[in-house]
């Protein structure tokens, strides 16, 4: 089974094809289809026939399809619950994110990725998106001729990139109270035409996801505005020669002029990434060490080094393909880069139970299995002929239930005769409670004759004390001295003392022959014990009733 993986952006259109293997999964091929930019032509239509054309190729019994929702459609919040049952997190996740939702909640799919277990608890993802862009995403499958495997996100699926995704959840112990010092944390930066993507995780954890209204365009706005270019003009500019000078003076006047205008554009991405990472940071308690940037606008020469100047951490562009099991064809820089979500959305494809994929495919949109019309035409003429026989048994069922009700009325006939004549209960008053009842005060009296029959003698206390007294060493043997015998019922209590240490093992020896189960309990002494003298204090059980 191939998983595809389908990234549609504003600017193009990447495919990745993943296919598991006995050692993993291996990229069969990475494709990227670019969109015309022209604001005249009609998008949808120019996807929908890119993507008609290539799913022709597809055998789609031996496919499965994975698309992804855009970020900003998406609200999600990560939360903890003190359990880590799936269904109880999936029903809790959406009680919770009622009051937050920029939308109503009878119109959201909702779904939950378990980011790790705390104990017996999880930290969990949650998300909702509107109804409407799920269907919106199933229409576009439909008319690229295919039916969607998942509709996940196209964050969480670059994050596999990043997350072992083949395993299950983190596990980790609970811990009494939150380490007052700061978590490691690496925030992902996915540059793309529209917007930009940010992921923080730390420690294999996602923390969260944040969106930034910039991208690529911006840029080519930026040129198209200083140097009064049209859009595409602009853009293939960024294209050919983006950069960035990190030393003015190592340029020339014009390179220093062009590098300014992109830094200027720059400057609404740092100042919204710089927001959103000191709010993580103080509500999250981190401490940020790196940076990993990639995506299509990313290919921007120098912006590594630029973003580490002004963030002061290490921002490096991301090789993944090293990172994944060796790939058959040829890869570039711009490939690496732009393809991060499309392979990591195939690879959602091949997630497993106990690390299931998010899919926004649920309720109404949950799709219908067509193996029970397949079933049928195999199996359908053995089910009518096992219809046919479920049919007589109901008819033999019925009569024979027939039968029984008329040997029960016989019956209780027969028992309402029977308990006039023994248990003198006449007419209307012989109903089964009753007829019970004097069964069971019958069988009672007969318990206690046979009972009153056994018993011929209760012993005394003064017999117990007797058997005690008789069974015990000579007193001058062992120097010994009782000093408390309690008898409850048929349990007894000795405290003592002696003056020979093996004293003490002899006389719980008398006293096991003497139990009734052959055995001593050892108990707290209640008496003072006399300089010199060997204390000892046993319970064991007497048979108080004998018989004849």
């Amino acid at each position: 089974m191939i998983s595809v993986g389908i990234d549609i952006g504003s600017f193009s259109i990447k495919v990745a094809e993943v296919e598991p293997t006995s050692k993993g999964y291996s990229i069969r091929s990475v494709r990227e289809f670019p969109l015309s930019s022209d604001p005249t032509k009609d998008k949808k239509i120019e996807i929908i026939d890119t993507l008609r054309t290539l799913f022709s190729h597809y055998d789609s019994e031996q496919t499965q399809f994975v698309f992804a929702l855009p970020q900003r459609f998406i609200s999600g919040r990560l939360l903890n619950f003190p359990f880590r049952e799936r269904f109880k997190i999936q029903k809790a996740a959406i009680s919770l994110l009622e009051d937050e939702l920029p939308f109503s909640q009878e119109d959201a799919i909702f779904d939950a990725k378990i980011v790790r277990y705390i104990g017996k608890g999880a930290d969990v993802l949650s998300m909702a998106v509107p109804r409407e862009r799920v269907s919106e995403v199933i229409d576009l499958a439909h008319d690229c001729g295919v039916e969607p495997f998942l509709i996940s996100s196209e964050t969480l699926g670059l994050y596999n990139l990043f997350e072992k995704w083949d395993q299950a959840p983190l596990e980790v112990p609970a811990l009494a109270q939150d380490l007052p010092t700061a978590k490691p944390a690496e925030i992902i930066v996915d540059l793309g035409h529209s917007s930009t993507k940010l992921i923080i995780h730390s420690e294999g954890m996602l923390l969260g996801i944040r969106t930034v209204d910039w991208g690529g365009k911006n840029l080519a706005e930026a040129i198209a505005q200083k140097y009064g270019l049209n859009y595409l003009q602009a853009l293939l500019e960024i294209q050919q020669k983006g950069f960035l000078l990190i030393d003015k003076s190592q340029g020339t006047r014009e390179q220093a002029a062009f590098s300014e205008a992109i830094e200027n554009s720059l400057q609404h991405l740092i100042a919204d990434m710089r927001l959103k990472m000191l709010e993580l940071q103080s509500e999250m308690n981190l401490q940020w060490t790196k940076g990993t940037i990639l995506g299509g606008s990313a290919q921007l020469k120098n912006l590594g080094a630029f973003l580490t100047q002004k963030f002061q951490i290490p921002f490096n562009k991301y090789k993944q393909f090293e990172h994944h099991p060796p790939v058959a064809f040829e890869t570039t820089s711009q490939m690496e880069l732009a393809s991060g979500t499309a392979i990591g959305l195939a690879l959602e494809g091949l997630r497993r139970p106990r690390n299931p994929a998010t899919n926004f495919l649920k309720d109404e949109f949950a799709p219908q299995s067509h193996a029970f019309q397949a079933l049928w035409q195999k199996w359908g003429h053995t089910v009518r002929v096992l219809g046919l026989g479920f049919g007589i048994l109901l008819v033999y069922c019925f009569l024979r239930e027939s039968f029984s009700l008329s040997l029960l009325e016989k019956s209780d006939e027969v028992l309402r005769r029977q308990a006039e004549a023994i248990a003198k209960i006449k007419g209307s008053q012989a109903s089964p409670a009753r007829i019970q009842k004097f069964i069971r005060e019958n069988e009672k009296l007969e318990k206690n004759r046979k009972q009153a029959e056994r018993v011929v003698k209760i012993n005394s206390a003064m017999d117990i004390l007797n058997r005690i007294s008789t069974s015990m060493p000579a007193r001058e043997q062992l120097n010994l001295e009782i000093k408390r015998l309690s008898i409850n019922a048929e349990t007894v209590e000795l405290h003592g003392y002696t003056e020979i240490q093996d004293g003490v093992s002899q006389i719980q020896k008398v006293l096991q022959s003497l139990a009734n189960n052959g055995k001593t309990e050892a108990v707290p002494l209640l008496i003072k014990i006399p300089e010199g003298k060997v204390g000892f204090a046993f319970r064991f059980r007497v048979n108080r009733l004998t018989g004849g």
